[in-house]
C-alpha cells in the first residue's frame, strides 16, 4: 500500500517498502569495494549475528557456530589457504582482462578478493554442528544458508559488505587444525567483512520473475499476473526448455540458427526455407512448415526479432505487433559449456489455439495447457537434440 500524505510504501505489516526493497536489491557481493583500511567492532560484528541467528532453523535446533578471526597471522595463513584454491581466478584474470568476456569482471573482482582476502579487518566463519553426508537431511545446510544470508542483509544496512567467500571449504582438514575445531563440524563460508567505499550500490540485472517462474507445471509461463490464479490468454502464457551442454556458446549457436534444425527432433514442425536474402539477422523472414498428423497442415510467415551472435536468436510468427506466437533461443555460458534457453509465448491474436480458448472461460486453462503439454514435449526433444549434435553424444 502506499501512504497517501507521503508518498511513501508501506507493507500490511507496516514495513517500509522502499527501504526494504533497496536493501534486498542492493546487497552485493562485495570485493573490490571493501574498505580494508578501516576498523570494524565486535559490537557490531556481534549485532549482525544477533540478526543473523533470527534466520529460521530447521527444528529449531541450534547448531550454528560462528568464529571471527581478527589475529594477523591467522588472517594470513588463512589468505593463503584461501590463495591455493584460488589460483584459478589469478589465471583466468591474465586471460581474460581486455576482452571484454562476460566473465571478465566477476573475474578480476574474484581475483582481487584472492589477493586481498587477509586485510579484511575481520573474517567471520560460519559453522554448524554435523557432517554433510549428501543424505539431504534437514537441519544442517538449511538452516546455516538462511542464516548466512541474513548476516549479510545485517552488514549491508550498516554500511558494510562481504562477499560469500567458500573456497575454504576445501581446505577443510589445514582450517580445522588452524582454528582448533573440533571434529563433527562442517564448516560452510567464511566472510572477509569490512566497511564499504560508498554504500551507493545498485540492483544487479536478474531475468524478470515471469521469465523464471513457471505455474502448475515445470516450463509454464505467465507473462503478467492472473486476476485468479489461473491460465488466461490474456495473461501471456509460454513454455520454457532448458538444458546445459558441454559445448561452447560459438557451437551451440550454429546448431540453433539453423532454422530446419528442430523438424530433426519436433513432431509437430516439418521444417523452414528462409524468405529474405542476405546474411541472417533482425529483420530476415522464413516460412516454417508445421503439421499435426491426421488433424492439418499450415504454414508460418515469421521475422527475425533478435539475432545477438552467441546470445539470442528470437522470431515473430506472422505479425511483428500481434504475432501468433514469439519465438526464442537464449544462450549463455555455463561453467565450460553453455545453458540452452528455449522458450516461446502464445500470442493473443493469430494463433489457432486462442479462439479454441476463449470459447469457453470454463475450460481456457484446460485448452492452453493441453497445447502446452504438446509444446513442452516437443520444445524438450529438440534440446536434447541440440544437446546430443554439440555434445557429440
Amino acid at each position: 500500500m502506499q501512504n497517501s500524505d507521503s508518498g511513501e510504501r508501506t507493507s500490511e505489516a507496516g514495513f517500509d517498502l522502499d527501504q526494504v526493497d533497496r536493501l534486498l536489491t542492493t546487497t552485493r557481493a562485495v570485493r573490490k569495494r571493501l574498505d580494508f583500511d578501516r576498523w570494524v567492532s565486535d559490537e557490531l560484528i556481534f549485532e549482525c549475528i544477533d540478526l543473523a541467528e533470527q534466520a529460521p532453523t530447521g527444528g529449531n535446533d541450534a547448531s550454528r557456530r560462528w568464529v571471527v578471526i581478527r589475529d594477523q597471522d591467522l588472517k594470513d595463513r588463512l589468505g593463503e589457504l584461501y590463495a591455493e584454491v584460488g589460483t584459478i581466478f589469478i589465471n583466468a584474470r591474465g586471460r581474460l582482462d581486455g576482452t571484454g568476456h562476460p566473465k571478465e569482471h566477476i573475474v578480476s573482482s574474484s581475483a582481487y578478493l584472492v589477493e586481498n582476502y587477509a586485510k579484511a579487518p575481520a573474517l567471520v566463519m560460519l559453522a554448524i554442528w554435523g557432517i554433510h553426508d549428501d543424505s539431504g537431511r534437514p537441519g544442517l545446510f538449511d538452516s546455516a544458508i538462511p542464516s548466512a544470508w541474513s548476516f549479510n542483509l545485517a552488514l549491508r544496512s550498516r554500511g558494510l559488505g562481504t562477499a560469500y567467500a567458500t573456497m575454504l571449504n576445501n581446505k577443510s582438514d589445514e582450517v580445522a587444525e588452524l582454528l582448533g575445531m573440533p571434529p563433527g563440524l562442517t564448516t560452510l563460508v567464511c566472510f572477509p567483512v569490512a566497511y564499504t567505499k560508498g554504500t551507493d550500490f545498485s540492483p544487479a540485472p536478474r531475468r524478470p520473475a515471469s521469465e523464471i517462474t513457471y505455474f502448475d507445471q515445470w516450463g509454464f509461463t505467465r507473462q503478467r499476473p492472473s486476476d485468479d490464479g489461473t491460465a488466461r490468454v490474456a495473461d501471456g502464457q509460454g513454455v520454457v526448455a532448458e538444458i546445459d551442454t558441454d559445448a561452447r556458446p560459438r557451437a551451440v549457436w550454429d546448431v540453433i540458427t539453423d532454422i530446419s534444425m528442430p523438424a530433426q527432433f519436433s513432431e509437430e514442425f516439418l521444417g523452414a526455407e528462409w524468405t529474405s536474402d542476405g546474411d541472417p539477422g533482425v529483420g530476415s523472414t522464413f516460412r516454417g512448415r508445421n503439421s499435426i498428423p491426421d488433424v492439418f497442415d499450415w504454414e508460418t510467415d515469421c521475422i527475425v526479432t533478435a539475432w545477438d551472435e552467441r546470445t539470442a536468436f528470437e522470431w515473430r510468427v506472422t505479425d511483428t505487433e500481434n504475432p501468433g506466437a514469439v519465438w526464442r533461443f537464449d544462450l549463455a555460458e555455463q561453467g565450460g559449456g553453455s545453458r540452452l534457453r528455449f522458450s516461446m509465448l502464445i500470442g493473443q491474436e493469430n494463433n489457432g489455439t486462442v479462439p479454441m480458448a476463449l470459447r469457453d472461460p470454463a475450460k481456457e486453462q484446460r485448452v492452453l495447457n493441453r497445447r502446452r503439454d504438446v509444446l513442452r514435449a516437443n520444445m524438450q526433444r529438440v534440446v536434447e537434440g541440440v544437446k546430443a549434435i554439440v555434445d557429440g553424444d
